[in-house]
Formats: structure tokens, sequence, C-alpha cells
């Protein structure tokens, strides 16, 4: 009986075996439909509205730092990122707005400004990108194709490219600014002869014009020494911007030494000596100076530019406080980096001509006569230093009419959107082909002393030609009188020229005698390269008129040059 009882009791092993069982078949179950399904889902991909439902929120995200993590559900994180942006672009906007144009010329001009530039725009493009990426992530639905994948990417780093790539040329430019004031602009405790003490509550020591030097040198490969062939002085009025340019011949002699000075000891009579020996011109002085008086210039960085300030400052007249000098042989690199420059070019000017055994070589090409001529950095450069052809081409003194045209067309062009575009360009030229005494705490000053010069409207230029002075025996009283008259021009005064010396032509005489070729010149074949040619002359054994030929090359016309016995004009009117 028992043993019946024990045969009809469930087993409770067995019951719980096919109830396990079950659950465990469901279970199985259930995970094989969801990976069936997930498979389904990547093989079948997202539907089209899911996607372009994507899309937006991820070129929104890319677009506005935080909106994606906001979608993406991530909503205390997107906020504050959209937050810290807003103050960050809102600081930025109160600061240019109060800074105004001054306050940017300052922070475009201070070293330690343009780093926090450099470093502030880099992090906050970095760190607008990575936003943008984590927002692609965090938004990517399930079951995206490869394709699909790349386009959302390609979408993101297109947005963000809006706002990136500006950021990342501002610091880039801050950067590139930041080196070429360190590499060009002199240091602030730097010894000098000439620059004015100065604070920062007046930049100009109380000065009505700052004077500037303006020198183009010759220096180059196979130069073993530097020659000033351009000699110019911007006289500038630090209130008006008014701005007078004097021009001095390359070949004036006797020049005056700055009294009490071991100068003027040794060269009383000024730096006086045969007319024929270009030691004694006034564009070899920049090396022959400082060669005779090196102790007088002990410990200066570039003893020759503060020779120039000194006498071409007694020259005129005027305190020199600054110079600028530019490499001619990099000065098309100037004017390519502006996109070359539109000139009137009087008459045709040949191309790569030199003196050679007594006469012109054959030119490689002409800058044709015409208004409004495009010029590249390399026909300005000839434009500026042609001096061996026909007609008005072998005159030194044209030849300086043509440099100031040249400056007033920069000066003219150079208009701060071309600036900006070309920024990069002008850098590197100017690093190559520029050195300057003006300290890197004045740069601010002058930046915005140039804007002054800009508003007030074109250059007057005066250049010390045939018309006023000779050469080899120059009245140097005279060319002072020239210089104030110019500055502060009279009411009704007539113009110095009735004060000529009674043994030369005068002022606005044109008979004066031509200087002699430079013995120190070689022929060379650099295109670039020139020997000194007499003004006025043309090589002995090769004189063209204007309507003959030169060589196979039709000979352009001269035209007549506007006399300078009445004073500085204003450029434009002259070119």
């Amino acid at each position: 009986m028992s043993r019946d009882l024990s045969a009809a009791r469930p087993d409770p092993v067995k019951e719980a075996g096919p109830r396990r069982g079950t659950r465990a078949a469901a279970a199985a179950m259930s995970s094989d439909e969801t990976v069936g399904r997930r498979s389904r889902a990547r093989r079948n991909g997202v539907s089209p509205a899911q996607y372009r439902r994507f899309l937006r929120q991820v070129g929104v995200g890319a677009l506005i730092p935080g909106a994606g993590l906001i979608s993406a559900g991530r909503k205390k994180l997107g906020w504050t990122v959209v937050a810290v942006f807003l103050l960050l672009a809102a600081g930025a906007a109160v600061y240019v707005v109060r800074s105004g144009r001054s306050g940017l010329v300052d922070a475009g001009t201070d070293t330690g400004t343009l780093n926090l530039i450099t470093a502030g725009l880099a992090a906050v493009a970095a760190a607008w990108l990575l936003t943008a990426l984590v927002s692609l992530y965090l938004l990517q639905p399930r079951g995206l194709r490869g394709p699909q994948r790349l386009l959302s990417a390609i979408v993101v780093v297109v947005v963000a490219s809006l706002v990136v790539s500006p950021l990342s040329l501002g610091s880039r430019y801050a950067y590139t600014q930041r080196d070429l004031i360190g590499n060009v602009f002199a240091d602030d405790d730097q010894p000098s002869l000439t620059v004015p003490n100065s604070s920062d509550e007046d930049p100009w020591a109380g000065q009505q014009r700052v004077n500037v030097l303006i020198l183009g040198s010759d220096a180059g490969p196979g130069r073993e020494e530097t020659r000033t062939d351009t000699i110019m002085v911007a006289s500038i009025n630090t209130e008006t911007g008014d701005t007078a340019l004097f021009s001095l011949p390359r070949n004036l002699l006797n020049v005056p030494m700055p009294p009490d000075t071991p100068l003027a000891e040794a060269y009383p009579d000024g730096f006086r000596g045969p007319e024929e020996d270009a030691y004694y011109w006034l564009s070899s002085m920049y090396r022959f100076v400082p060669y005779e008086f090196p102790e007088f210039f002990e410990g200066i960085p570039d003893p020759g530019a503060e020779a120039m300030k000194l006498v071409v400052g007694e020259v005129l007249g005027l305190d020199i406080h600054y110079y600028v000098m530019v490499n001619l042989r990099g000065f098309q690199y100037l004017v390519n980096a502006l996109g070359g420059i539109d000139i009137d070019v009087p008459y045709r000017i040949p191309i790569g001509t030199k003196e050679q055994w007594g006469r012109c070589t054959e030119p490689s090409g002409w800058i044709e006569p015409g208004e409004n001529q495009h010029l590249d950095g390399y026909q300005a450069l000839w434009f500026a230093r042609a001096r061996c052809g026909p007609g008005p081409v072998s005159d030194d003194y044209e030849r300086m009419r043509r440099q100031r045209c040249v400056i007033g067309a920069i000066a003219e062009q150079a208009d701060p959107m071309t600036l900006l575009g070309r920024y990069q360009q002008l850098a590197r030229a100017a690093e190559r082909t520029m050195s300057t005494d003006i300290t890197q705490a004045r740069l601010s000053d002058f930046a915005e002393l140039a804007l002054k010069v800009q508003d007030a409207g074109g250059l007057r230029s005066l250049p010390f030609t045939d018309d006023i002075i000779q050469y080899h025996d120059p009245d140097y009283e005279l060319i002072r009188q020239f210089v104030q008259q110019s500055l502060d021009p009279p009411a009704e005064t007539p113009p110095p020229s009735s004060q000529a010396p009674d043994d030369a032509d005068g002022p606005t005489g044109t008979g004066t005698e031509s200087p002699a070729a430079d013995p120190t010149d070689e022929p060379s074949d650099d295109p670039t390269e020139e020997t000194e040619e007499p003004a006025g002359e043309t090589p002995e054994g090769d004189t063209p008129a204007d309507d003959e030929p030169t060589g196979d090359a039709e000979t352009p016309g001269g035209t007549e040059t506007p006399s300078d016995a009445n004073g500085a004009v204003d450029v434009d009117d002259v070119c």
C-alpha cells in the first residue's frame, strides 16, 4: 500500500524540469528575436525621416556649440556649453565696440596681446570642433550605414568650418603679426643717437612733426657693400597726418656734417672730395661715414642708417627721428604681395638694361606708356630704378620722380581690405626686405599715424632736382628754405627760387652739370643689378634722341617733366 502511495506522489524535481526548460527556451527565443531585429535594422538602415532629422541635429550642433548635446539628452552639459560660448562672443563684441579703432590698433601691435589672441582663438576653435564631434557621436542612431556615417561627418566638418576656419585664420594672423613685430621692429632699449625720448602719454615728445628717413638699398648677392640709392624723408604732422615727402639725389656732393660731432670736426666744409669720386656721394655715406668714425657709432645696431639720419637731417634742416630701409632687390616681393600696383606710365621704360662698354645693353622688354598701367613687382622695380636708356630714362632726377610716384601708388592702394587679404604674403616680404629703428613700443603710435595719413588724403612731394639745385655745388640754405616753405607754406610768398646763387643757373635752371659715373660699378648679369648712370646723360657713344631707335626696339617718346621750383606738390598732380 505504501509502495502505491509513493508511486502516485509527484516528483518535484521532475516537475521543475519542464518549467525551467520552458523559461529558458522563451528567453532564448526572445534573444534570437532581438538579434534578428538588430540584424534587420542594420540591413535596412534608419528611415529617411530619421536620417534627415539626425542630419539637422548634427548640423545645428556644429553651428551652435552645445545644441547637439541638448538634442542628445545631455541638457545640463549642453546648456553650460551654450552659455560659455555666448559669454565669450558677447565679451569679444563689447571689447571691439569699446576699444574702437585706436584700441584695436593697440591690440594688433602689442606682442603680449597678440600672444593671448593667438592662444585664445586656437583654443576656441578646438573646443568648437570637439563639441561638434562629440554631438555627432551621441546623436548617431543605430543602423547607420557606412555612406550615411561619412555624409554626416562631412556635414559636421563643413558646417563647423564656417566658424572654425575664421577663428583659425585669425589665430594664424595674430601669430604672424607677432613674429613680424619681433623680427622687423627694434627692441625698446636699442641704443640710438636720434630716436627721441617719449612716453605713452606723449609718444611724439611734444613734436608737431615726426620725420622718417626712407632708404632704398642695393644690398644683395654679388654686392660686398651697401649703397642707399634711394633717399627720401617723410615729414608727418602728428595731429593731422599731413605728409611731405622730400627726395635727395644720390650723387649730392659736399654734404654738411652735423655740428658738435667728430664728423663736423673732420669735415668742416662738408663731406668734400673729388667730384668724380663716388666715395663722396650722399649714397655712399651709408658705408663710408661709419667706416671713418667707428667710435662715434659704437653700439649702434645699424651705424650706416644712423649716419644717414644725421647727415640728411643736416641737409634738410630737420631732426630725423627714425629710419626705414627697404632692400630694393626685395621690393618686388612687396609689390607682388599687394597684388601689383596701378600707375600712370609717362613714357616707355626699358627692362633689364645696364651700361656696358659705354652704351646701354638691349632691353629684355618694355613697360608701355599709358594711364593706370598695372605693374607687377618686377615691372614696378624697373619703373622705379631704370636709368640706362633713351630720353628721360637716363635722367637721375626723372628717376627720382618715378620713385615718388611708386611710393604714392603703394600708399594709396594699400587699403585695409587689401592688406588683410594679403597679409601673410606681405608679412613674409616685409621680414625679408625691411629694417627699421622704430621701436616695438612706438609701433601702435605709428599705426595710428598711418591711418591719419590716409585720412589726410594724399602725399605732397618735393624732389630736389636740377630745377632747384646743382648736385655738385648745392646751396644747402636754399634747400632748407624749400623744406620749411613746404612744411608750413605762407599765404602769398614767392618760392625761394628767386634767391638762387649767382654762380648757378638758379633753382629753376636746367643747365646743371651732369655727375660722373660711379667708378666702383662693374657689369653684372643680374637683371636687377644696375650701374651708376649720371643724371641727365646717356652713355658715351650711345646718344639716342627721343625719336631715334635704341637697338631693335622702338624708342619711347620723351615727355616734359613738371618743374619742382614751385615747392612741394600733391603726388597725384605729378603722377
